[in-house]
């Protein structure tokens, strides 16, 4: 896939040089940031209540992924605004017997899409890996209960509900008039606003990431094979690298992050934009006491 972007930095003040903490094994992008400044303000906003994440790795030969993918819906259903989904599709061969498309010999049916993307396989492996689908993390915690990130779809609710009930030390807002946009065609701009309202030592990033709904396609359900199934929140790309990009500055009550990024779509990128939404989130890095939990998260449209 070629991207092309430029970069343009503008800082109010100077950021610190150091190194991005990354997992080892991972296929990583570069940076697409094309504006990045950080500065202090003495004016602290009022946090924004915790909103939940689910990633639900899932597949087309999935039997019981449909299930997961209802449990996922109906928790976005009694939450409205507050609960989003990315469905991941792991590539590189993982679990390929669940998520290759219906295009392979001796299969009866042949699929539109193929939803397997690089970065879904990175991420299952950076947050634990999985021998069986569905599995997903709910904010990307690890629960006192459990002994991985990733766990089964019959606890999503629970859990959720109960992070719910918190307020983040971050605000996920976007800046200028424009926000989320295409500037082309075939060209989208996020300007993104980030807001510390409490401090953490806590290495942090931020991540966002492109999903599509309405995607009709076959999905096996149990025993039988659906033609005309809708795939929603399919993870399409991510902006920025799969494991996030690191937010390089101390965190303190105050502190702020603007940061614009701009995506071109490749040409086999034909994706319907007026389905198409971002994910943003801020996240935890490798190391200190809840490595990779989410700690805010945001959906947006893309304005035409």
């Amino acid at each position: 896939m070629k991207n092309i972007f430029k970069i343009f930095v503008a800082s109010l003040f100077l950021l610190s040089a150091c190194k991005e903490e990354i997992p080892t094994g991972l296929n990583l992008l570069p940076e697409r940031s094309i504006f990045d400044t950080t500065y202090i303000t003495n004016i602290i906003p009022t946090p924004q209540p915790t909103n939940v994440l689910i990633e639900d790795f899932t597949g087309v030969k999935c039997a019981n992924c449909p299930r997961a993918q209802l449990a996922a819906k109906n928790i976005v259903l009694a939450n409205p605004k507050r609960v989003f989904v990315i469905g991941i599709h792991p590539g590189k061969g993982l679990l390929n017997s669940f998520v290759a498309p219906f295009k392979t010999p001796g299969d009866d049916y042949d699929s539109k899409y193929d939803f397997r993307t690089p970065e879904g396989a990175d991420l299952l492996t950076f947050l634990g890996g999985a021998s069986q689908l569905p599995i997903g993390a709910i904010n990307r915690t690890k629960f006192p209960t459990e002994a991985n990130i990733l766990i089964d779809d019959p606890k999503w609710n629970g859990y959720s509900i109960g992070l719910l009930k918190n307020n983040s030390i971050v605000n996920i807002d976007t800046f200028s008039n424009n926000g989320v946009y295409f500037v082309e065609a075939n060209k989208i701009q996020m300007n993104i606003k980030l807001t510390y309202t409490a401090s953490t030592n806590d290495s942090q990033y931020i991540s966002i990431a492109i999903i599509e709904n309405g995607l009709i396609d076959f999905q096996k359900s149990g025993g039988i094979t659906i033609e005309n199934y809708e795939h929603e929140h399919v993870l399409r790309r991510m902006i920025t690298p799969a494991t996030g990009s690191q937010l390089k500055a101390s965190i303190l009550p105050g502190r702020v992050f603007e940061k614009t990024y701009d995506y071109q779509f490749a040409t086999n990128e034909t994706w319907n934009k007026k389905n198409l939404k971002l994910i943003v989130f801020v996240h935890n890095g490798p190391g200190g006491t809840e490595p990779y939990k989410v700690l805010q998260v945001k959906e947006y449209k893309i304005n035409q």
